[in-house]
């Protein structure tokens, strides 16, 4: 019995310390959300082709903005090629019922970095988008962090990597934040965004209407069927983890249950 409490003194205190390192890395590189606020629509950056733009001249309606950096080797790529693989799912077209602009958030990089990222990106398009559907963003670091701060987007330099979350922000043709979006993950660890949720963001957008945040759940108990493209309740995931759950108190309870006394 000493060894069983031991170990589930151990468990709690590794739940506990992982809760505390979450909540500080949340605190550096969470999101803080801001529906219903505007996004400063003349900040200016850079486009691909190394050309001067205003934000209000790029968000002329509803509009995903994805922040991340065209040289990361981490989250940044995988994420917008799973945006790239929505864009061919959804009926709604790119570049004429929304637009996508993905933002850097390395003040170093420079237009040609932004250019070979979206050469990139586009080839995975196998709709047809108008070349403005999608832009790809570099700029100085004041209006990188105008952007971001506005958003609520937080992000943490360290040397060349930048320390940040999956995130996607749906903003309405005058900028008003209206949803934020963080994608699932399938069973191999890649991003998934659901082309029913991203359409329905997108639809919420056009009409200005500012929606909390998707639950996890939704994400994880719904699965796409590209087969059939449709969405079904996943019930085997569902049901996986209640047999989990039940195996865990099945177990409890046989090990913590007083053994009979046995007559002599």
């Amino acid at each position: 019995m000493k060894k069983l409490i031991g170990v589930f003194v151990f468990i709690f205190f590794i739940s506990n310390l992982n809760s505390v390192l979450a909540s500080e890395l949340r605190d550096k590189v969470g999101v803080d959300e801001k529906l219903g606020n505007k996004i400063p629509l003349n900040t200016m950056f850079f486009d691909s082709d190394g050309k001067e733009v205003i934000l209000k001249d790029l968000i002329n309606k509803p509009t995903v903005i994805d922040f991340a950096y065209y040289k990361c080797t981490g989250i940044c790529t995988p994420l917008m090629t799973e945006v790239a693989d929505v864009v061919n799912k959804i009926d709604l077209i790119a570049g004429k019922d929304y637009n996508i602009i993905t933002v850097s958030i390395n003040p170093d990089e420079l237009p040609k970095d932004a250019a070979n990222k979206k050469a990139e990106m586009m080839n995975l398009v196998k709709t047809e988008i108008p070349d403005s559907a999608w832009r790809f963003l570099t700029g100085d670091s004041l209006s990188i962090n105008e952007l971001t701060k506005a958003v609520g987007f937080n992000y943490e330099r360290q040397g060349d990597t930048f320390l940040h979350t999956g995130l996607l922000v749906f903003v309405s043709s005058d900028g008003k934040i209206c949803r934020y979006l963080k994608p699932g993950f399938t069973d191999r660890g890649d991003f998934r965004i659901l082309p029913f949720i991203f359409k329905m963001a997108i639809v919420e957008a056009s009409k200005g209407e500012a929606i909390p945040v998707i639950d996890e759940l939704s994400r994880y108990c719904f699965s796409y069927e590209p087969k059939n493209e449709s969405y079904v309740f996943n019930w085997f995931k569902i049901s996986g983890a209640g047999i989990l759950l039940a195996v865990a108190a099945v177990f409890i309870f046989v090990v913590l249950k007083p053994k009979k006394k046995i007559n002599s």
